[in-house]
């Protein structure tokens, strides 16, 4: 399962952002958490890993919309 993420308007010609989960989990003193990653972006970030992959994206969701600047919409895809 995948987090696609489309911009209001393209950033650096790209519009469309495909977000994945990248590796295994890990284990740190605040629990386990995994790696989010999208290449197109160029960027990646570590979330809290959840009991499904959906909700370990929406994790990822949330935090996205804290950090993006411009208005953007989520879908997940499989």
């Amino acid at each position: 399962m995948r987090l696609k993420q489309t911009l209001a308007h393209p950033t650096r010609g790209k519009q469309v952002f495909m977000w994945s989960i990248d590796g295994l989990p890990m284990t740190d003193a605040k629990g386990k958490f995994v790696r989010i990653g999208s290449f197109g972006a160029n960027f990646w970030l570590h979330v809290a890993q959840g009991k499904t992959e959906k909700l370990t994206l929406s994790y990822a969701k949330a935090h996205l919309k804290r950090i993006t600047r411009m208005q953007s919409s989520f879908e997940y895809v499989q």
